[in-house]
């Protein structure tokens, strides 16, 4: 008598699912799968892996430990692993940093602050001086004009010294 095989409905998978505990092996075959000895195990074990109990290792779950599956639950091992390599490109960082300053490529922040000072003093000083210079052109001329002329440019300028003082930019008047 000749057997009848069920069609499988279309889209269904029809291999078995390997049950949850299948990941689920001992020591000799988890060393196995690692390629290492079981002192190594024993050691993972005290530094955080994860075990099922007593001779009993997550194949699954050792792997996402030992390598870090996701960034949340990374491993100690490869936490440390990061921290180290942060730690050196850190390191490297600041050692570029001392070279270029030993080549004089960076200025220290107090010689740049004085001169930036001295700078913007001789600027307002010189910004200044405008309304008197008009002033003096004018007067030969029409010496109330000049003196109209002087309080004009005078209180753009220290308007526009005002704004930079306080906001940091200047924003023309219209």
């Amino acid at each position: 008598m000749a057997r009848k095989i069920k069609d499988s409905p279309q889209g269904k998978d029809t291999k078995p699912k390997a049950p949850d505990n299948w990941w689920v092996r001992g020591t000799s075959e988890t060393c196995a799968f690692f390629g290492v000895s079981a002192q190594t195990l024993s050691d993972w074990e005290k530094r955080g892996a994860p075990k099922e109990g007593y001779g009993k290792w997550d194949i699954k779950k050792m792997v996402e430990w030992k390598h870090g599956a996701k960034a949340g639950d990374m491993s100690p091992e490869a936490r440390k692993l990061m921290a180290e390599a942060d730690y050196r490109e850190a390191k490297a960082a600041q050692e570029g940093i001392k070279l270029a300053v030993q080549r004089g490529e960076y200025i220290a922040t107090a010689e740049v602050t004085q001169d930036l000072k001295r700078l913007f003093t001789v600027l307002k000083r010189s910004l200044i001086a405008i309304g008197h210079d008009v002033a003096t052109e004018i007067n030969t001329m029409d010496p109330d004009a000049a003196l109209a002329a002087k309080k004009v440019v005078d209180n753009e300028i220290y308007e526009a010294l005002k704004q930079i003082a306080e906001k940091g930019e200047y924003v023309c008047r219209k």
